[in-house]
């Protein structure tokens, strides 16, 4: 593990404001883990805030309701920051928004009710990885242990954090509804040191509210990265190690983000699917780096052409994401998508743009590798192309860039090893 400069601030300190007046959205089909949804609207039709614009297609597959009232423009493809490009529904908002009232509590709901609100609401994990919720909740064995991940350790992002100060009850109700759901013996809260006020805010609903669970815990982390990475989270928490090729129920754990338990809290207690998410803007290129509720589906471009974005000087890169494991962007073309934690805009003295040059051997990604693996061996094969990479255990890479990071060479070690996967998987 490595220790990265934090540049949270200001972000990080200042409270998350919303914009919800958007114009039109951009709704990709793929926006989760899986096979892409099925759009069941057609163009020209009208649809309400929350109203189904496309179903899960497959076991794993995701629903995608609509952020906003609107009328369907067009079913075309779009950018995609992953997948260069991806059908979308392309919605021209309408005015007017939808109320969602308190209903009945989690605690009216059986299991099989809970999961069937969350498959309609369309929820993914929101730290990133996008795997369909209701899909994870349904691991082949038995889980005792349900891992609250709060620790963000990538430079830049703030929005969990200010999910967890601004949203401490709904995240912590949802918990509750996850830990429900499998049956844990133990919910616990793994939050960074560098989020004070957060940790004081979940101690005292941990101390005062009561809860389903008697091991109901917060675990304070020092600020490393990468400590959120699931599997390195299962073993500083539990000393449970995940195996090769293997996943948390293995070792009768899950992990989920504190984004995805807020949201399942507002699908179970407002009938609201995942619809809107708070998102990081912040590098140097800002005027004003924040934390902003915006819709699924807003283009990043609309945000800069109302105001609500500005540059201070034009950026030499924009990432999708964070700074280690982010996706360059060749414009502001892209919208937000269910798991976009950030969107970056860095300056030339921010931005990596060293020229790649030959490996020197001096082995130092292997030491930064958190899972213990051999990416030097990854970029000589690749460059090679060579692709039979299962025996250098490949899909272990979490893809955490620790290796690029610190490559004297200016090596895109983590490009080489995703340009590897994604062969294997084609092939």
């Amino acid at each position: 593990m490595i220790n990265t400069k934090e540049k949270k601030n200001p972000q990080h300190n200042s409270q998350t404001s919303k914009f919800f007046d958007v114009k039109k959205l951009y709704l990709p089909l793929s926006q989760h883990t899986g096979k892409p949804s099925c759009a069941c609207v057609e163009p020209g039709r009208e649809v309400k805030e929350a109203e189904l614009l496309a179903k899960s297609d497959g076991l794993i597959s995701a629903y995608l309701s609509a952020p906003k009232r609107g009328k369907v423009a067009s079913i075309v493809d779009f950018n995609h920051p992953v997948l260069t490009k991806s059908p979308a529904v392309i919605l021209n908002c309408l005015e007017g928004s939808k109320d969602y009232t308190r209903q009945k509590g989690a605690g009216s709901f059986s299991k099989k009710e809970l999961l069937e609100i969350i498959t309609r609401s369309g929820i993914v994990g929101m730290g990133g990885a996008c795997f369909p919720t209701h899909v994870k909740l349904s691991p082949p064995k038995e889980v005792d242990t349900l891992i609250m991940n709060g620790c963000e350790c990538e430079p830049y992002l703030s929005c969990d954090y200010r999910l967890m100060l601004e949203n401490t009850e709904g995240i912590f109700s949802g918990a509750g509804i996850l830990g429900k759901i499998l049956s844990v013996k133990q919910v616990i809260f793994a939050i960074e040191d560098n989020k004070p006020e957060a940790i004081k805010k979940f101690n005292l609903l941990v101390n005062t509210k009561k809860s389903d669970f008697p091991n109901f815990k917060i675990a304070i982390l020092k600020s490393i990265y990468p400590q959120g990475s699931e599997k390195q989270l299962i073993y500083k928490l539990t000393k449970r190690k995940v195996p090769s090729g293997g996943f948390p129920f293995d070792v009768n754990c899950m992990v989920q983000n504190v984004g995805t338990a807020f949201a399942v809290y507002e699908a179970i207690y407002f009938n609201k699917p995942l619809i809107e998410r708070i998102v990081t803007f912040a590098g140097g290129a800002l005027k004003k780096p924040k934390n902003l509720w915006v819709k699924i589906g807003t283009g990043i471009k609309e945000l800069f052409d109302a105001g609500i974005l500005e540059f201070k000087q034009d950026p030499v890169k924009v990432i999708y994401g964070g700074p280690m494991m982010g996706i360059a962007l060749d414009s502001l073309e892209y919208s937000i998508l269910k798991g976009t934690s950030g969107i970056l805009f860095l300056t030339k003295e921010e931005a990596a743009l060293d020229e790649e040059s030959n490996c020197i051997r001096c082995a130092r990604c292997v030491d930064a590798c958190p899972m213990e693996l051999i990416p030097s061996e990854y970029v000589k094969k690749v460059k090679r192309n060579e692709f039979d990479l299962g025996s250098l255990y490949l899909n272990d890479c979490i893809e955490c860039g620790c290796c690029t990071y610190v490559c004297p060479a200016k090596i895109p070690i983590v490009q080489y090893i995703r340009t590897g996967k994604k062969y294997a998987i084609d092939n």
